[in-house]
């Protein structure tokens, strides 16, 4: 039953702009834009034809379509090989996969800030 669902999904039709908070997995196939923060850890996919820009909080992620901006994660984010990425990454683990277009400024650092 759709009451019982737990996760967002965003389609590619829809574009979007303001403020977001997602609780629970979320998939983004649309064209969003402003702050974003996903809430209790939950993975976050940018889906192969999304466009994302703006400022972005969350835990693992996964991109699959284009980005551009700030990026923290507390997390794993990995970037596939039909991405686009632009901007700056702060995360816990970050893996490029070959085929990926990645212009960023970026490090990782463990959970003590490290």
């Amino acid at each position: 039953m759709i009451q019982n669902q737990e996760f967002t999904y965003i389609g590619k039709a829809t574009i979007l702009n303001g403020i977001f908070q997602f609780s629970g997995p979320t998939h983004l196939q649309g064209h969003l834009k402003g702050e974003i923060t996903v809430l209790n850890a939950a993975k976050l996919v940018l889906e192969i034809g999304s466009i994302t820009e703006g400022t972005l909080i969350c835990a693992d992620l996964d991109i699959y379509g284009d980005y551009y901006g700030d990026i923290k994660s507390t997390g794993r984010i990995t970037i596939f090989p039909t991405a686009y990425f632009e901007g700056r990454i702060l995360s816990q683990s970050l893996e490029i996969l070959p085929g990926a277009v990645v212009n960023m400024n970026g490090h990782t650092e463990n959970s003590e800030g490290n």
